[in-house]
């Protein structure tokens, strides 16, 4: 039986509902075969428990691992690949002509990044890649991360409706140009798939991954979005969850653009939408979910959906800031994800943390604002409610999963740190990535002192440059000039349709 004794100087953890944070001095966590089975003063388990190996010191921090509630698996970045920050729309449409990968390496070096900052566990949302090789794409990406170790609640997205701009595909193609035109639906054939061959697709992932032998993977449900999908099929993908009882995963009003489409296509938000639909659930998860109403909030809560926050790409993408504060406040279990666009490219949930920290202080004494507490639960605990893990991962409890980050707190405490500064402000306010020691998986640990222990990232990372190093295809510098013709009618499009924003959720500043 494998067992280890993990110490530090302090153990953080989440507390009841998320609000507060358990903050232990010298203690440990004791596991066995990957279960954590005590966790307590260090002195007492030490002398209760005699361990196969002993971790950390009075140098570290515990935490749990962390969970990246929305990602979409690009190691190599859309800046990389040549897509600028731009308003979400365009966005979109400039990565119409990105250069294929390798699904296998590409996820396996998303995974080495996101561990680098004490990740183990994401919520992965795969595009919608060409339907000929989509069952291939998917065993690649889910290699990637078994074959690092992490964790990953996976699912598939689909798009059946209005894919170029937010309006029937049909009518706004017969405004343009007839070989334009053309050549758009040939690039859209290729990733067609009918609802029927997605829910088949479905069945089959989750037959061969939902209980595979490592434990480690959990297949959910994707609509896209609400203005992407339709009625009938937003309708089947909850009759599907419910008969496997699984999660549903899916993008809702991350732009102004797409609340303004519910507005106008049943003159209600699209959160009131899909309550009338009745669809709304607490196995629902909602990534984004930047413009939402009042009302919108109270639904979300009374239903138990969850809310993954994405605070770097919502601000790379001109989204805005989500309403975290008073979502928080009307009980929205809020979890966080970097959706492949954190603020530096890295995949650092640490740092996107810190970002999260700072962006949901409002100005004035009184004031809401989020507490470390609740930064930490959002990474953590509330994070694995729609991961298909809850329970199991998420706080340093008996009888959860030894998945766990010692972050060395030297270089936090130098040259001086007050010593009744609370501990998890510390580590929130100044924890790098070169600060995680080590990150434990199911009590195997998988990255010590920057290096992975299965996986040379070296390795990786000198195949993905001599990948992407080659010369584009014909066909890929033919799909960018297509979406370099096709932008200025997409522009006109949505400059034809300027959304209603209405009176903010936050004010920062006052032009009087």
């Amino acid at each position: 039986m494998a067992s280890s004794l993990i110490r530090g100087k302090h153990l953080l953890s989440p507390a009841g509902s998320g609000d507060a944070a358990t903050v232990l001095y010298d203690a440990a966590v004791y596991q066995e075969d990957g279960v954590i089975k005590d966790v307590g003063p260090y002195q007492s388990l030490r002398a209760q428990y005699q361990p196969d190996a002993e971790l950390g010191g009075l140098d570290y921090a515990i935490i749990p691992g962390l969970v990246n509630a929305h990602h979409h698996g690009r190691g190599v970045t859309t800046l990389q690949m040549g897509s600028c920050d731009d308003c979400l729309e365009l966005w979109i449409l400039a990565g119409w002509g990105r250069r294929p990968y390798d699904h296998y390496l590409m996820t396996l070096y998303t995974a080495l990044n996101m561990m680098a900052s004490g990740t183990t566990t994401v919520m992965y949302n795969h595009p919608q890649t060409a339907a000929a090789t989509l069952k291939e794409d998917v065993d690649a990406v889910l290699r990637g991360f078994l074959d690092a170790g992490m964790r990953v609640a996976f699912s598939s997205y689909l798009r059946n409706q209005n894919r170029v701009v937010y309006g029937d595909d049909r009518e706004f193609l017969s405004g343009l140009p007839a070989d334009l035109a053309d050549d758009v639906r040939r690039y859209l054939s290729v990733a067609d798939m009918t609802d029927d061959d997605y829910f088949a697709f479905f069945d089959e992932t989750h037959r061969q991954y939902h209980n595979h032998q490592s434990g480690k993977v959990r297949a959910l449900l994707s609509p896209a979005n609400v203005q992407w999908n339709s009625d009938e099929f937003l309708l089947r993908a909850k009759e599907h969850a419910a008969r496997y009882q699984t999660g549903i995963h899916m993008h809702l009003v991350e732009s102004a653009y797409q609340k303004d489409y519910g507005m106008r296509t049943w003159g209600k938000t699209p959160v009131a939408h899909l309550q009338e639909l009745e669809f709304l659930g607490p196995e629902l998860s909602f990534a984004h979910a930047v413009w939402l109403t009042d009302g919108d909030i109270e639904l979300l809560s009374d239903a138990g959906a969850t809310v993954c926050h994405n605070a770097s790409s919502n601000l790379r993408l001109k989204n805005g800031i989500a309403p975290v504060n008073p979502m928080l406040a009307r009980g929205v279990n809020v979890a966080m994800g970097t959706d492949s666009t954190a603020i530096n490219d890295d995949d650092d949930l640490l740092q996107e943390m810190r970002l999260v920290s700072k962006l949901h202080r409002q100005p004035g004494i009184d004031a809401p604002a989020v507490t470390a507490a609740q930064v930490l639960a959002m990474a953590t605990v509330n994070a694995a409610v729609p991961t298909g893990f809850a329970g199991d991962i998420g706080a340093l409890e008996p009888g959860r999963r030894a998945d766990l980050a010692l972050i060395r707190l030297d270089r936090l405490e130098d040259p001086y740190l007050e010593p009744d500064t609370p501990p998890l402000e510390v580590v929130l306010g100044r924890a790098k990535t070169q600060d995680v020691a080590a990150v434990i998986v199911d009590g195997e640990v998988l990255l010590q002192d920057g290096a992975h222990r299965r996986v040379n990232k070296d390795d990786v990372r000198r195949e993905l440059r001599e990948q992407l190093s080659r010369p584009l295809e014909p066909e890929t510098l033919a799909t960018r000039r297509m979406a370099g013709r096709l932008t200025p009618y997409v522009e006109q499009f949505y400059r034809s349709r300027t959304p209603a924003v209405g009176t903010p959720h936050y004010v920062f500043n006052s032009r009087t």
